[in-house]
C-alpha cells in the first residue's frame, strides 16, 4: 500500500479518535488541565493538525483505480439530488440549532420543533454524512473510501453520543427535545426546509464546482457541460 494511503488512514483515525476522546472520555481531564479556554485552543490545534495531514495525504494518495466509472448520468443525478438536499440541510442547520457548540438549552423542553428539526435534530451532521456518501458514488477510489468512511462515522456516531451527553448535562431539556424530534432524517418532512431550498442554490453550485476540481472532470450539474474548464 502506498505510504500516502497509510498516512491517510492514520490521520483519519487520529481525527475521529481524538474527537471522541476529547468530546467525552478525556474531556474532564483536559478541561481540568488546560482550563475552559485553554482546552478549546488545545483541541482546535489537535483537530486542525490532523485535518491538515488528512488533506495533504489525500492529495498525495493515488487517484485511482475507481471501483466503477463515474461517467454515468444516473449516478450524477443521484449525486445532484442528494447533494442538493444535503446542502439545504446544512444551510438550515445554521439557525436556531440547539445541537451547535455553546447553544443555550434553557427552555428547550418547551420548544416545539419546526422547520428542519421536523426532519432531524442533527441536520448539520446528516448533511455532512449524506454529502460524503454521494461523494463516494462519483469518486469510488480507495483514498475517498478511507476519508469518507471515517468522517461519516464521526458524523453519525458523534450525533448519537451528543444526544447522550446533552441529556446527561441538561436532563429534561434535551430529553424532551429528543422525544419530539427524529434522529434519522424523515424524508416525508422535506417540505419544511422552506426557503432553504432557495438559499442552498449558490453553496450547492460552489460545492459541486469544488468536487469537479478535485475529480478533474465534470460532475453533478457540471456534468451537463463537459466542455467547461476544470
Amino acid at each position: 500500500m502506498p505510504m500516502a494511503l497509510l498516512v491517510l488512514i492514520f490521520a483519519v483515525a487520529g481525527f475521529v479518535g481524538t474527537h471522541f476522546l476529547f468530546s467525552h472520555i478525556a474531556r474532564p481531564w483536559a478541561v481540568a488541565t488546560f482550563g475552559g479556554s485553554g482546552f478549546r485552543i488545545f483541541y482546535s490545534l489537535v483537530a486542525t493538525t490532523f485535518l491538515v495531514v488528512i488533506l495533504a495525504a489525500y492529495h498525495e494518495s493515488p487517484h485511482g483505480p475507481m471501483a466503477w466509472s463515474p461517467d454515468n448520468l444516473g449516478l450524477q443525478l443521484v449525486f445532484d439530488v442528494a447533494g442538493y438536499f444535503a446542502v439545504a440541510l446544512f444551510m438550515a442547520s445554521l439557525i436556531g440549532n440547539p445541537a451547535l457548540v455553546g447553544a443555550n438549552l434553557n427552555g428547550l423542553s418547551t420548544r416545539q420543533p419546526s422547520g428542519v428539526f421536523l426532519i432531524t435534530r442533527h441536520p448539520m451532521m446528516f448533511a455532512i454524512a449524506i454529502w460524503l456518501v454521494v461523494h463516494l458514488l462519483i469518486l469510488p477510489s480507495l483514498r475517498d473510501l478511507i476519508a469518507s468512511t471515517g468522517l461519516v462515522v464521526l458524523a453519525l456516531w458523534g450525533s448519537w453520543l451528543q444526544d447522550a451527553k446533552k441529556t446527561a448535562q441538561s436532563g429534561r431539556e434535551w430529553g424532551l427535545w429528543v422525544s419530539r424530534t427524529p434522529f434519522w432524517p424523515d424524508l416525508r418532512q422535506i417540505g419544511h426546509l422552506g426557503l432553504n431550498w432557495v438559499v442552498a442554490v449558490v453553496p450547492w453550485l460552489l460545492a459541486t464546482w469544488m468536487e469537479m476540481r478535485i475529480m478533474q472532470s465534470p460532475v453533478g450539474v457540471w456534468y451537463l457541460f463537459p466542455d467547461l474548464p476544470y
